[in-house]
This record gives C-alpha cells, structure tokens and sequence, in this order.
C-alpha cells in the first residue's frame, strides 16, 4: 500500500520577505504567471509544526510530499534554537504535475522561522494568513503540549489536528493526554494508527470463516512483541482488540527486565479472564519509525478451539511467537507493513479524511481504562 509521490515543480524558491509582506509577495507570484500556465488553488489550510529536533533535509521532504498532494496553502511554523531575534518569512509556491492538465494547479507555501519566545508574539498574525471559509488541518510534528500556548492557539485555530505517536517522549502520559483531548472535542488523526491497519485487517480475517467466528470470543491470552522505544502501536492495538471484544481491563502490573514487560488482565464475555502481555523487544537497526509492532499471539485455553494464532512481521520472522506454544497448533501469518511508513506519506493519506476516526477514538478509551489501573 505505498503512495506514489507525484512530481513536483517550483514556480519559485523560496523566498524571503517580511511577516506583512506575506501576502502581497504571494500576489506578485500569481501575477507573474497566467491563469493559461500556473492557476493558484486551494482546498484547504495545513499548518505544520516543527521543532528545533528536525533537520533541513526532513523539512525539505515534507515539502515535496505535502505539495504533490492536494493544493493547499501550507503555512509551517519551524522553531529554531538561539536567541529570540523575530520571526523571519519565506514564501514559494509548489505545483504537482499532472500528465492530464497542460496547466499547473499549484499550492501556496509559508514558513515562519524563529525561537520558541518569537512564536509567542505571532499568535495574532496567524488568522490573517489563513484563507478564509476553508477547513483548517493542524499537522503537531512533537509530542502534545496541552495546556501551553503555542499548542493550544494551533489547536484553536484548527478543526482536525494530526500528530504521529511514533513520535511522542512519554508514550503512555502523551497517549493520555491526546485521549483528554478527544474528551474535550478535539478532532484528532494519529499517523501511527494508520500503520496498525495491516495487523488489525489480518486479524480480522483470521476469524473471517463462518467455521471460525465463534473462535474469537475463545481467545484468552494475547502476547504482543513491539520494538523498544516506544509502546503506542502496541498500546493501541491491545485497545483496538480489548473494544472489539468487550474486555474490561481489571490489574496491570509491570516485571521490567530486558523486555520490560508488561502484564494486563481482562474479564471478557461470561466472565472470562484474559492474560494480555506486552513486551519491548531490543533491536539492532529500529528504522524510521520507533514502536513497529514485531509480533503477536493469540491462544486459548479451550483445545477444542480454532483461536489459536500467531501474526509476525516478515522481517523478524516468527521464532519467539511460536516458542510459547504449547501443545496447541497455531495458524501462522505474515504480516506486509505497510511498504512506506513514512509520517509524510501517511499524511497525504490523512489529508483526504475529514470525519472522526470513531474506531480510533474507542480503542484509545480502551487504552486510557488500561493505563489507569
């Protein structure tokens, strides 16, 4: 399921100008070229937040990304260390080509540079560079910062907030914290969620078969291997599965150790008690994003029941999963991740979605009753 970037051309480098001459300087562009060769469009408003930990080249990409998708007007806050020394403007203007159009369709891209205490005067200046009566996404590339006021006149600003929880310094407070906002009427979009839908889609399919549906409500133990450094894939799936189920979470408890394990307990339909391990695995090269799930078993103590399973990643092979078994059989999938994880990719994914992530929202409620025991 990769995402083809489409290529795409500059009408000009960016360039640099001051905060009020933004808009005025975005017009000479436009001016310059006729509505025959370049037209200036919008669909919506996409502000991005960067902080000073991501470098040139990543933002470079981004660019390329978000512009080879839907024109929009792109307005990307990058935060810089030093001293505060205002806020400094560039402007360009980014078309995708399209084989079928003799004409470009082109976005608009601002970016604001300056220290974090800059940012705290520019506040004001924001609304007036957003187009008017177009919808408002809000790309948070960092951990959430409720409660501070950056984030939280973004967030105003917004109607949809994305954010990639591969990401996040604190995986379980953040994870809390993004729950507190969906409470609190935040619509929200985790990048991170989208790289679960292979694990979720063939689970599902595991207990697809008529024979096999009845199976799934058997299942009393899930062992769940993800890579060290980040437990959010690994905490939203066990609350993908636990809200399908009906599991109701009753003690947690932590064993530490090398894989830092974790232990949960449910009681599932007609009183069932189901065991539920997490374990961070230590890998050699994580990749770009930190957390991947590796590897997960389903079993049941029941013999008689087709419950039994064992879904891995093709990199990591399925050893340790099949190790526990017992003397049950299990079924044994593959899992594909998705062949381009990337946050830039699965934003231009995000980007065509405007409704609540329902599914999301109930698995992350799961997720909070857990991390509340």
């Amino acid at each position: 399921m990769s995402t083809q970037t489409t290529p795409v051309v500059s009408l000009q480098a960016p360039k640099d100008v001051s905060v009020s001459q933004v808009e005025a300087e975005l017009s000479k562009i436009w001016q310059s070229y006729g509505e025959n060769s370049a037209a200036r469009a919008t669909t919506f408003n996409l502000l991005v937040y960067e902080p000073e930990t991501i470098g040139a080249a990543s933002r470079i990409a981004s660019v390329e990304s978000i512009a080879s998708q839907s024109p929009c007007r792109v307005i990307d806050l990058v935060t810089v260390e030093g001293e505060d020394q205002g806020i400094s403007a560039q402007v360009a203007a980014y078309c995708p080509i399209q084989k079928s159009r003799s004409s470009l369709i082109c976005g608009e891209y601002i970016t604001l540079s300056g220290a974090k205490p800059a940012f705290e005067r520019v506040h004001s200046i924001l609304p007036e560079l957003l187009i008017p009566d177009l919808p408002v996404f809000l790309w948070w590339k960092d951990s959430p910062a409720p409660n501070t006021r950056m984030f939280e006149k973004l967030v105003n600003l917004s109607d949809r907030l994305i954010m990639d929880s591969a990401t996040f310094s604190n995986s379980e407070a953040d994870l809390l914290k993004v729950k507190a906002m969906i409470q609190a009427s935040t619509q929200i979009a985790d990048l991170n969620w989208q790289r679960l839908a292979p694990w979720q889609e063939l689970t599902a399919q595991a207990f697809d078969q008529p024979d096999r549906r009845a199976a799934v409500w058997e299942i009393d133990g899930i062992t769940i291997d993800y890579e060290r450094g980040n437990s959010t894939q690994a905490l939203m799936f066990l609350g993908w599965i636990a809200s399908r189920l009906e599991w109701e979470p009753l003690e947690r408890s932590s064993e530490g150790g090398d894989y830092d394990i974790q232990h949960i307990i449910f009681e599932g339909r007609n009183n069932l008690r189901i065991k539920a391990e997490l374990a961070a695995i230590p890998v050699g090269d994580p990749g770009e994003v930190i957390g991947d799930l590796i590897g997960l078993r389903l079993t049941a103590s029941n013999q008689n029941t087709d419950a039994c399973n064992v879904f891995c990643s093709e990199s990591t092979g399925c050893m340790r999963m099949e190790a526990g078994g017992g003397a049950q059989n299990y079924r044994v999938h593959q899992v594909s991740p998705l062949s381009d994880q990337s946050a830039d990719t699965l934003l231009g994914q995000q980007l065509q979605r405007w409704g609540r992530e329902v599914l999301f929202e109930e698995s992350l409620a799961l997720v909070a009753k857990i991390l509340s025991l």
